[in-house]
């Protein structure tokens, strides 16, 4: 009779681990969309510290001068047609373990869209938007 309350009791948890771990890796594992996902979201609403998070350390490195008004003028640009409203990844192509390139749509308030494509890299586990 233990034998089977034991077995019956790994059928009840083996779906709880399997759900934890997909919990775990769907909160702390950020994909190349995400990433793009998130600076675009981020520009959109004028928070350039947080879109330049989400940037490429070399490129910042050598360019995040240049970087933060461009961030600023897409912000500018977003709120002239009404913010953004989502930011939809259409499509990713991941081109090997560390390399995508991610085709997003934004939309706007009012009523218009952008589609844009984005090269990201990983760099010790986390996506960045890079060139």
């Amino acid at each position: 009779m233990g034998a089977i309350a034991k077995g019956t009791r790994t059928m009840h948890i083996r779906p709880l681990v399997a759900a934890a771990a997909l919990l775990a890796l769907t909160a702390c594992g950020q994909g190349p969309g995400d990433a793009v996902r998130a600076a675009t979201e981020a520009a959109g609403r004028g928070q350039a510290a947080e879109a330049l998070e989400r940037i490429d350390p070399e490129i910042k490195a050598t360019a995040g001068i240049f970087i933060t008004p461009m961030l600023q003028d897409k912000a500018r640009k977003a709120k002239a047609k009404g913010g953004v409203t989502s930011v939809t990844v259409e499509k990713i192509d991941q081109t090997d373990a560390d390399h995508a390139v991610v085709t997003t749509v934004t939309r706007f308030g009012d009523g218009s869209t952008q589609t844009d494509t984005d090269k990201v890299r990983r760099v010790d586990g986390k996506w960045y938007i890079t060139m």
